[in-house]
């Protein structure tokens, strides 16, 4: 099968590009699926969707606010006079075999709203509709994604997770020669 390469976040080794029913069918217990896939965002899940995280370097943890400007991190054990805001978003993706549910972290959050998350902490805390504008900006967009698969039990129950690795817009030149590439084997 075809792939993707390191232009498309797979590092050395090649993704395999894959529809979302593929992918789900070739997770199992033994090891987690990364695959590649090209899929359109349909839903930006907005609640929760940004927190106030710890200002430490090697620390993403939520922290508690404690008075007017003093926010705590249990994990680092300290109060800081200020927060960075750190995105983690659920989305939904639809490709041609279905719609999926995937969680974009920070960095690929930010890519696909075209934002920091702190000109989104920014747009929250002062215009409420310029932030709802943001996270709508994106939709319907197409975007060409690594992915990982895993399952994941919580609660005795055992369901498939999915998470962004890595978030881009297609090259649409690339992704027709991708195409034709496949075309061609039959």
């Amino acid at each position: 099968s075809s792939g993707i390469n390191a232009e498309y976040g797979g590092g050395s080794m090649e993704t395999a590009v894959k529809s979302f029913v593929d992918a789900k069918a070739s997770i199992n217990e033994a090891k987690p699926e990364y695959f590649a896939n090209t899929c359109v965002l349909t839903f930006i899940k907005k609640d929760n969707c940004m927190y106030k995280a710890c200002p430490s370097a090697d620390c993403n943890k939520k922290v508690t606010q404690e008075g007017e400007s003093e926010y705590r991190c249990e994990k680092c054990n300290r109060s800081y006079p200020n927060f960075d805001h750190r995105l983690m978003m659920n989305a939904k993706f639809a490709d041609s075999s279905g719609v999926e549910w995937i969680t974009l972290f920070q960095e690929n959050a930010e890519k696909l709203i075209g934002k920091t998350s702190s000109e989104l902490g920014a747009l929250k805390e002062s215009d409420e509709e310029a932030y709802e504008r943001a996270l709508d900006t994106p939709l319907f967009d197409k975007f060409t994604m690594k992915i990982r698969g895993k399952l994941e039990t919580w609660n005795d129950e055992t369901r498939i997770r999915m998470s962004a690795l890595h978030v881009e817009q297609p090259d649409v030149v690339k992704e027709c020669e991708r195409l034709l590439s496949e075309i061609s084997m039959f």
